[in-house]
C-alpha cells in the first residue's frame, strides 16, 4: 500500500484542521511533505480558529505523533521501550486496526528536522486547551516509558508545553503524575503541603473539573479513555493526601 493511501486510510475529508483547506491538498504527496510544510512562513496550513468542535481524533493522533518524534529523538537516540509505549497507547486508545499506518507517520516525523515551535504554535490554533493537556500528558508517558524521563526529554517536553500555551501549574501538575514522592501529589493538586485541609479539597474539586474526561469528549472515545487515566491520577493523590493528613 502506497504512503498516500496509507494516510488516506486515517486522515480523511472530515478532519477539522485538514479537511478540505490546503493541508488536504498536502497530505496527497506524504507526510514528509506535511511536516516540511507545518512551519513554512507563507502558508497557514490549520484553521486559525481555536475551536474544539474542530478537533477529533485523528487531528488528536497527527499531531501528538509529530510532536512525540521531537521528544523520542531529544536525547539523541529512540529507545524501543518508547516505540513500544506509543504503539500500545494507540492500539489501547484508537485500536489495532491503522497502527501500521500510525507508525509509519511517526517513523517520517523523527526522519523530519521540523522548527518545533513553528510545529506547536500552529498546533494551538488549532485545538482545544483540553486537548493540548491530553496532548503533554501522551508526550511525558513515552518519555517515562523506561521509568527514567532524561532531562533532556523533559526539556523538549516543556519547549512544547510553553508554545501550546500551557499553564506552569497545568505543566507541572501533569509532570508530577509520573513521579510517586509525596509532593509530586500535592503539585497534581497545583497546590502546596502547607495549605489547610479544606484548600486541599477545593484544590481538588477544580482538578476533577479540569480534568474530566467529558472535557475531550469531541475527540472520540479512545481519547476520552486516556482521558480517564489523567483523571485517575488526580483520584489517587487526593487520596494519598487524605491519607497523609487523616482527614476524610
Amino acid at each position: 500500500m502506497s504512503l498516500k493511501n496509507r494516510l488516506g486510510k486515517i486522515i480523511g475529508a472530515g478532519l477539522g484542521f485538514a479537511g478540505g483547506g490546503p493541508l488536504g491538498s498536502i497530505l496527497g504527496f506524504g507526510i514528509g511533505t506535511v511536516i516540511d510544510k507545518l512551519h513554512d512562513d507563507g502558508i497557514l496550513i490549520w484553521d486559525s480558529s481555536p475551536s474544539s468542535a474542530n478537533t477529533d481524533s485523528a487531528d488528536f493522533i497527527l499531531s501528538a505523533l509529530i510532536l512525540a518524534s521531537a521528544v523520542v529523538k531529544s536525547d539523541g537516540e529512540v529507545e524501543d521501550l518508547e516505540l513500544s509505549y506509543i504503539r500500545t497507547f494507540l492500539a489501547d486508545q484508537f485500536g489495532p486496526e491503522n497502527i501500521v499506518d500510525y507508525l509509519l507517520i511517526m517513523e517520517k516525523a523523527i526522519e523530519q528536522d521540523f522548527d518545533l515551535r513553528k510545529t506547536t504554535h500552529q498546533i494551538r490554533q488549532s485545538t482545544s486547551y483540553e486537548t493540548r493537556l491530553q496532548i503533554i500528558f501522551f508526550l511525558f508517558g513515552i518519555a517515562n516509558a523506561d521509568y527514567n524521563i532524561d532531562p533532556r526529554e523533559i526539556a523538549t517536553i516543556k519547549v512544547i508545553s510553553i508554545h501550546l500555551g500551557i499553564n506552569a501549574s497545568d505543566y507541572d501538575s501533569i509532570k508530577a503524575m509520573f513521579y510517586k514522592e509525596m509532593d509530586a501529589y500535592y503539585k497534581i493538586l497545583e497546590t502546596t503541603p502547607s495549605v489547610s485541609d479544606e484548600e486541599i479539597k477545593q484544590a481538588y474539586r477544580q482538578m476533577m473539573l479540569k480534568y474530566h474526561p467529558d472535557k475531550v469528549i469531541h475527540l472520540g472515545e479512545g481519547v476520552q479513555k486516556a482521558a480517564k487515566e489523567k483523571f485517575q491520577k488526580v483520584q489517587e493523590a487526593y487520596d494519598a493526601i487524605k491519607k497523609e493528613r487523616g482527614f476524610r
